[in-house]
């Protein structure tokens, strides 16, 4: 899986919210737009997946058993 512009995610730890608003090597590289602040960040693809931090918006959060 690589970035898309216009993706939405949400950290599970404080809840913040991010758009994707530009992407490089084929959506390997990804720059976030924080919907709190308007900031912008570059992410690697990699390390923001493993990270385990952030849910594409819309996906359920489940709960541990």
């Amino acid at each position: 899986m690589r970035f898309a512009i216009g993706q939405a995610f949400e950290s599970i730890v404080d809840g913040r919210r991010a758009v994707v608003a530009q992407i490089r090597d084929g959506g390997r590289a990804g720059l976030l737009r924080f919907l709190d602040n308007g900031r912008e960040q570059w992410f690697l693809w990699p390390q923001f997946h493993h990270e385990g931090r952030w849910l594409p918006i819309g996906i359920m959060k489940q709960a541990a058993n």
